[in-house]
C-alpha cells in the first residue's frame, strides 16, 4: 500500500512512517523544505512536496496513495486556538481530496481533548472512547480549581477546533475515517511534554509539578504507539475513535524522576498554575491538566497490546539518560 504520511519528520510520525515500511508499505512523506528532503530520503522515504500549514499544496500529494496518516500537527508546536483551527483546515483539505474513494484517512488528536484542570488533584473520571468531546468549560475547569478565565478561554478555544477535526474526519462520507488520541509519548530520549519538563528541571535544578503533584495523566512507548497506528490502518472501521494510553502516571512521580535524572537527587518543586506556565509556557499548563483516558474499547477492538510499561525507568537510566 502506498501511504502518505504528514509530520514524518517529527517524533511520531517518523516512528510511524519506519513501522508502516518495515511492514512493506510504501511509505511516502510531506516535505517543505530541502532539509526535510534530505532527512526523509535518508530515512528511507519518498519525500513528497507540500506544506501541513498550505491547505493547497495538500491535493496532489494526497492524490497518489491509498492511504493518509497524518501525525502532523500546527496546534501541537504552537499551541494557540487559531493553530489549531490550521489543523482542521489541512485535514479537510486532504478528506476533500480523497473523495468518495474509501481510502483510509487517519487524523491525530490527543489526550488533551480531555484534559482537566485541578489545583494538583487526580481528576475522578476517566473518559472512554465514545465520550463526548470537547470538553464544556464547567467540566474541564470546575469552580474548585479556580482556574484563571483567559486559560480557561484559550484551553476551550483550542480544543474546540481540534473536536472539529476529530469530527469531520470520523463523519466523512467515502473515506473511512479513524482518530487516534496518544497520551503521553515517551520514548527514543524525545517527546513532548516530557522534553519541556526535563528543560524545566535542568534550568531551575528541580522538576516542578502542580500543586500536591496528585495529577494524572495517561502515557505511551513510541513503539507502542507506532504499531496501534498499523493495526488501525488495517483493521480499525470508518468512524472508529482510538485511544493510545498503556497507563497512568502522576506528575509528581514523573517529576522525581526527572529530578533524578538531572541530578537533583528527585527534589521538586510544588506550583501554581500561574507558575507553571510562568517556567513552561504552554508546554507547563500541559503538564498541569489531568488527561486521563481509557483504552479498554481499543485493545478488544483491534487486539492491541502495548508492552511498554517503563516510563519512569527509561527517564532515570534508559533512552533520556543517554
Amino acid at each position: 500500500m502506498k501511504i502518505l504520511v504528514t509530520g514524518a519528520t517529527g517524533f511520531i510520525g517518523a516512528a510511524v512512517a519506519r513501522k508502516l515500511s518495515q511492514r512493506g508499505h510504501e511509505v511516502m512523506a510531506l516535505a517543505r523544505s530541502d532539509a526535510a528532503v534530505a532527512k526523509l530520503r535518508a530515512a528511507g522515504l519518498t519525500p513528497v512536496a507540500g506544506d501541513f500549514a498550505n491547505p493547497l499544496s495538500l491535493a496532489a500529494p494526497a492524490a497518489q496513495v491509498d492511504a493518509i496518516v497524518s501525525t502532523a500537527s500546527i496546534g501541537q508546536v504552537e499551541g494557540t486556538p487559531d493553530s489549531f483551527a490550521k489543523d482542521r483546515d489541512a485535514v479537510a483539505a486532504l478528506t476533500k481530496a480523497l473523495g468518495d474513494s474509501g481510502k483510509p484517512l487517519i487524523f491525530t488528536s490527543g489526550s488533551a481533548i480531555f484534559g482537566v484542570f485541578t489545583k494538583g488533584e487526580a481528576s475522578p473520571t476517566l473518559f472512554n472512547e465514545d465520550h463526548c468531546a470537547p470538553l464544556p468549560a464547567s467540566e474541564f475547569a470546575p469552580p474548585e480549581a479556580e482556574v484563571p478565565p483567559p486559560f480557561i478561554d484559550a484551553f476551550g478555544g483550542a480544543m474546540v477546533p481540534r473536536a472539529e477535526t476529530e469530527t469531520a474526519v470520523l463523519k466523512a462520507a467515502g473515506v473511512r475515517g479513524i482518530v487516534i488520541r496518544p497520551g503521553l509519548v515517551y520514548g527514543e530520549g524525545k517527546g513532548y511534554d516530557l522534553p519541556n519538563l526535563i528543560a524545566m528541571a535542568k534550568k531551575q535544578g528541580a522538576a516542578p509539578h502542580l500543586g500536591a503533584g496528585d495529577v494524572l495523566q495517561g502515557y505511551v512507548h513510541i513503539d507502542d504507539l507506532a504499531e496501534l497506528y498499523v493495526l488501525a490502518l488495517e483493521r480499525a472501521a470508518a468512524g472508529t475513535v482510538l485511544h493510545a494510553v498503556t497507563d497512568e502516571i502522576t506528575m509528581g512521580d514523573l517529576a522525581v524522576s526527572v529530578s533524578r535524572l538531572v541530578g537533583s537527587g528527585g527534589r521538586t518543586e510544588a506550583l501554581s498554575l500561574m507558575e507553571m506556565y510562568a517556567r513552561g509556557g504552554g508546554g507547563g499548563v500541559s503538564l498541569s491538566l489531568n488527561k486521563r483516558l481509557s483504552s479498554q474499547k481499543t485493545r478488544a477492538i483491534l487486539g492491541w497490546a502495548p508492552t511498554r510499561y517503563d516510563i519512569l525507568k527509561d527517564v532515570e537510566g534508559g533512552s533520556y539518560a543517554l
